[in-house]
């Protein structure tokens, strides 16, 4: 099974949806989207022998082919409902011409 797409790392909230990448000197692969451009944002079950048995999220962006992937979270539902409540407050606040 091919492993170079699975990273360890943290997923950060804020007006953006920022990973981490805990392999240092991995910068390359951290990932930083902004809330404001996601086009679709599900549960995602990805590969039940993983850690949190394979529960993640699956977040789509107008420059992305395939949904980024954010696998292994042993606390998915709650990073989902925390990602998407600051989705709808930013995309809220963007609509009715706020800062976002």
């Amino acid at each position: 099974m091919p492993t170079d797409y699975i990273r360890n790392g943290v997923l950060y909230v804020t007006n953006y949806l920022c990973f981490e990448s805990s392999k240092s000197g991995s910068s390359k692969r951290n990932k930083v989207i902004r809330l404001v451009d996601i086009t679709d944002i599900q549960k995602y079950k990805v590969l039940s022998v993983l850690p949190g048995s394979g529960m993640g999220i699956a977040v789509s962006t107008p420059s992305t082919q395939k949904p980024l992937v954010f696998g292994a979270m042993v606390h998915r539902d709650e990073a989902f409902e925390t990602i998407f409540s600051q989705y709808v407050k930013i995309t809220s606040a963007a609509a009715s011409g706020g800062d976002s």
